[in-house]
């Protein structure tokens, strides 16, 4: 397997699919939040500001953070070497990143209970396909209490068969593509 070609494939069906059918993303992002309406236990949620034709979940998310009081939004920001969740409501006033990325311009931290991870590509048993730079698999372990995890891609980005986790990658519990939101398969 060859994580560079393949990340370049899956990279430009996720490119032709947000050029063709930007209705999948707003299908993903409401997937998201009927499965976080089925699980009320959850009130903290770490998304991601979509980048590169990741699927945009913010104004869904946004609307289920609005409905209930005590619900809270979190996106990453890099600091000094490490990622962190840092509240984010919609209207915030954002600031550019040193990685282009906006990110809330106050910094309060956040202990997201559930994190949505944005995927190249997936394989049934949630090995996931980043950009490459290892942030997501560097900080989940340092996140206590551990968060649920969610691979977030379109369901043509499924490598199942091509994409084999590596010792240092962490498998998500959760995939939420345009079709659906469904445990990862058991090893």
């Amino acid at each position: 397997m060859d994580k560079k070609l393949l990340r370049k494939e899956l990279l430009a069906v996720r490119q032709e699919i947000a050029a063709t059918r930007p209705e999948a993303a707003k299908e993903l992002a409401w997937n998201i939040v009927g499965w976080l309406e089925a699980n009320p236990q959850f009130s903290s949620v770490g998304l991601y500001y979509p980048i590169q034709s990741e699927p945009d979940l913010m104004e869904a998310l946004g609307a289920w953070q609005s409905e209930k009081p005590g619900r809270m939004l979190a996106l990453p920001v890099v600091m000094k070497g490490k990622m962190g969740y840092y509240q984010w409501t919609p209207g915030v006033e954002m600031v550019e990143s040193g990685f282009h990325i906006m990110v809330p311009k106050e910094k309060i931290p956040v202990v997201p209970q559930v994190l949505l991870a944005p995927c190249i590509g997936f394989s049934d048993i949630g090995c996931r396909l980043g950009s490459g730079a290892g942030w997501f698999d560097r900080t989940l372990p340092t996140i206590k209490p551990a968060p649920v995890t969610v691979a977030v891609s379109y369901e043509a980005c499924n490598a199942t068969g091509r994409l084999e986790a590596e010792p240092h990658d962490i498998l998500l519990q959760w995939i939420a593509t345009e079709r659906d939101v469904r445990p990862a398969a058991k090893l």
